[in-house]
């Protein structure tokens, strides 16, 4: 499917264009009442909308993906919300989650066959509480409104034997055959290595080994990659909704980017739901918080903050922790 084949059902669209745009109740505490909480932020238009206009937009999509921070319940309601309104425009897409791993898949279709579409059992049928993911309660309403729009559940993310073999692969600059459907032997623009870089320095906080930056970089790179390739081959005609951490939707270096070249034509659309960092209301300024001139999305969520605490004192606090359960 590409973008502009798809003819919405007139009726779909006018419930879309009625929703109604009332605030949610938020979960997250920090910054509930700030001006930007809950507003939609066209990038491109510079301009807010919305939430019947997004909607409408993404409904057109080949490709919606929803980009979170992971533990941000509002994100997950959100998710769901935008799933829903998906069915109800009449698209049957396949829903992805990074969070789902390939060595996960057998257990998940096979719990889903079975289930009669009750996504609380899927924690324990794919052994969710040894993933190291938030809790499954936060993510289960984005899983509820899939299943009961009748869209497939699909894992998105490589196994970690996977990863830790192009981790490997980044290091020795050889990448084994089995990989090569992922186009990851194309030189990459300077500017693209920089950034991925960059990212990897300040999700770290400076603690990664800096003999380790360029793999780790490279093995983002690929999950990215590994990501686009399952969503682009899932073998559903009506395309698919990711559902991903915030930096894995951008455009200029994640999933959108790959996407680009495995799916060229295609309907690509990038949501990021963005926690609010200060006071101010110009929507235009969080393009400093991703390092460049405009933001690398197509729509930003603004919605209220669950830790105002510096997050590399949090990471500092995790590093503590892992140290002394070894």
């Amino acid at each position: 499917m590409t973008a502009g084949r798809l003819v919405i059902p007139f009726f779909a669209v006018f419930l879309l264009l009625v929703a109604c745009d009332q605030a949610p109740t938020w979960k997250a505490e920090h910054f509930r009442d700030h001006p930007l909480a809950g507003r939609i932020w066209h990038v491109t238009e510079a301009r807010f909308i919305t939430r019947s206009e997004l909607h409408a937009e993404l409904s057109l999509a080949d490709y919606i993906l929803l980009g979170e921070t992971h533990d941000n319940p509002d994100h997950h309601l959100l998710q769901a919300e935008i799933v829903t309104a998906m069915a109800t425009a009449g698209r049957r897409p396949v829903l992805a989650f990074e969070m789902f791993d390939q060595s996960q898949a057998s257990e998940l279709e096979a719990y889903l066959s079975t289930s009669s579409g009750d996504a609380s059992g899927i924690a324990e049928a794919v052994r969710w509480n040894q993933s190291g993911w938030p809790d499954w309660a936060i993510y289960q309403p984005v899983a509820a409104a899939g299943l009961r729009a009748g869209l497939t559940l699909h894992t998105a993310s490589m196994g970690r034997s996977d990863a830790r073999l192009l981790l490997q692969s980044g290091i020795t600059g050889t990448l084994p055959k089995r990989f090569q459907s992922l186009h990851l032997d194309r030189p990459l623009p300077k500017m693209l290595k920089v950034s991925l870089r960059r990212e990897i320095e300040h999700a770290h906080c400076g603690y990664a080994p800096k003999e380790m930056i360029s793999a780790m970089a490279f093995a983002q790179f690929a999950r990215d990659a590994h990501m686009a390739l399952r969503i682009s081959n899932s073998g559903q005609e009506d395309g698919a909704i990711l559902i991903a951490g915030a930096g894995h939707v951008r455009n200029d270096r994640g999933v959108p980017f790959h996407l680009r070249r495995m799916a060229p034509g295609s309907g690509i659309v990038s949501l990021g739901f963005i926690e609010i960092i200060d006071t101010g209301s110009n929507a235009s300024a969080y393009s400093e918080y991703f390092g460049g001139k405009t933001m690398p999305f197509d729509f930003i969520w603004f919605t209220p903050r669950v830790d105002i605490r510096d997050a590399c004192e949090r990471f500092k606090e995790q590093l503590e922790k892992m140290k002394g359960e070894n």
